[in-house]
């Protein structure tokens, strides 16, 4: 049997998966296409969090996760100092999520230039009816 993956996966896999008894077709990506890959794999793994069912298994998929961060910022020339700088900056103006504060709409008229962040967004923010 054969199934297609079609994903970027960790460096010793390969070995440890032939060590079970499977053949493996993999390859190495050029810069691109690694950069492409690691981005897929950020939302693979943001997913798989998403999906946990206990602390722990969450506390796995956050280490998957931080592995993949780690990765696409070398990749992409971005220092650990630089994504903490940008942290912090946008904490300070924006706050953190300490309050938990869940917005479940906005509302404006449409020539309210706030208005257009949502209007170029419809899959993320579809618009809905006014209740009269």
């Amino acid at each position: 049997m054969r199934f297609v993956v079609e994903k970027l996966i960790r460096d010793k896999l390969p070995a440890i998966m032939r060590a079970q008894g499977l053949s493996v077709f993999e390859r190495r990506l050029g810069e691109a296409e690694y950069l492409a890959a690691l981005q897929a794999k950020l939302v693979e793994e943001a997913a798989e969090a998403q999906a946990a069912a206990s602390p722990e298994e969450l506390a796995g998929e956050l280490a998957d996760l931080s592995e993949v961060m780690l990765a696409l910022m070398a990749a992409a020339g971005v220092t650990a100092e630089q994504v903490e700088r940008l942290r912090l900056a946008k904490r300070a103006e924006r706050g953190g999520f300490d309050g938990r504060v869940y917005n479940a709409a906005v509302e404006g008229p449409p020539d309210l230039p706030a208005i257009a962040y949502y209007l170029a967004r419809p899959l993320q923010y579809p618009e809905v009816p006014l209740e009269d």
